[in-house]
């Protein structure tokens, strides 16, 4: 979503048509302290998620200080993925503290967001059958032998591995992030592997030690370009610092594992609120993200029905009072990367204060 793409040489770019700042001026945060070219003054990257929210708060007031002529603009917090966790505490901060800091806080954005480990399991295997990864006279008998032979009722939180193994294929490798799209690169994950995958990132082996990657994902462009000497140069990265990579190997704690009360209290401070979920996305599932929403209980302004772009159907949106969930279809999880006309135009229609 940015205002430039970087080519397949990883050395020039190419101007993105659908950049975000077309409509709005964009602040990107690397967050936590080791992720990206971020780091810790005394090298420790040990954090947590309230640590986390603490540190972006800061890292907002100290933007809002140096440049104190946005302080008065719509400003609006968006984030993917684990930003389910992230935005919200940030927010949440923002606020607790409106009397001693005032942010003109217009609203929050979150795409394919973690935002309950519950539903999380709850959904994931009635995705893949869903989507035809798993037959029927396998489901059947999944349904029959762990569960009184009625998913519905059934905890798919806590399921043994034998119930997982009648489901969960050891042999297929598949996209997580887009189980429609392509593997572009020989780093793979199976079925199973992503399963059990609860840090949403394969660890693998290097020559260098240890190395994250993203599953399916070839960033050989990308990572070129943000290693240049030149590049590096520009943006005033530290010599010292290592190699920027897609994906960074934190000491991490999570803490919330349910983010109902972190939204229900971003409703009370009257902040509208957009969770678009990619459809093909398997990491974090849409039906995570329709059924969180649903659960939240916040009076419904207007049941599903599918938006437009372009004159085809870009997804399908449920508007609750504070609240607007929508699909941006045929997307995986990185919607504004796989489906960025449509994502862009979502976003603007949000930050405008105008219907999706």
């Amino acid at each position: 979503m940015g205002p430039y793409l970087v080519n397949p040489d990883g050395k020039t770019l190419r101007e993105n048509p659908n950049s975000w700042n077309n409509f709005a001026s964009v602040v990107y945060i690397e967050a936590p302290a080791g992720v990206g070219y971020s780091y810790s003054s005394d090298g420790n990257i040990t954090t947590s998620d309230d640590l986390t929210a603490e540190e972006n708060y800061e890292g907002l007031k100290q933007f809002f200080k140096k440049y104190p002529n946005f302080q008065n603009h719509s400003t609006f917090i968006i984030g993917e993925s684990y930003a389910g966790i992230y935005v919200p505490t940030l927010t949440t901060k923002i606020i607790e503290n409106q009397n001693n800091f005032p942010i003109n806080l217009k609203g929050i954005a979150i795409g394919n967001g973690l935002v309950n480990d519950a539903i999380y399991r709850e959904t994931e295997l009635k995705i893949l059958y869903g989507h035809g990864f798993i037959d029927e006279i396998s489901w059947q008998k999944f349904e029959k032998t762990c569960c009184n032979s009625c998913v519905d009722t059934c905890d798919l939180n806590n399921l043994p591995e034998n119930c997982i193994n009648l489901v969960v294929r050891h042999d297929l490798s598949v996209n997580p992030y887009n189980i429609y799209g392509t593997c572009d690169s020989d780093k793979k994950a199976n079925l199973r592997e992503t399963f059990f995958n609860r840090n949403l990132l394969m660890m693998t082996k290097s020559k260098n030690g240890v190395k994250s990657y993203i599953p399916c994902f070839n960033d050989t462009d990308i990572t070129t370009y943000m290693n240049q000497k030149n590049v590096r140069k520009a943006l005033h990265i530290p010599v010292k610092l290592p190699e920027w990579n897609i994906c960074t190997h934190l000491h991490y704690q999570g803490q919330y594992s349910d983010m109902t009360p972190f939204y229900k209290k971003i409703y009370a401070a009257k902040i509208p609120m957009l969770l678009y979920y990619g459809d093909t996305d398997l990491m974090c599932n849409f039906l995570m993200g329709q059924k969180f929403s649903a659960q939240l209980g916040f009076p419904i302004i207007e049941h599903e029905k599918a938006w437009k772009f372009n004159g085809q159907v870009g997804g399908f949106k449920t508007v609750y009072d504070g609240l607007t969930f929508t699909t941006i279809r045929g997307a995986g999880h990185m919607a504004p990367q796989w489906r960025a006309p449509e994502t862009a135009y979502a976003i603007k229609q949000f930050v405008s204060n105008q219907p999706i």
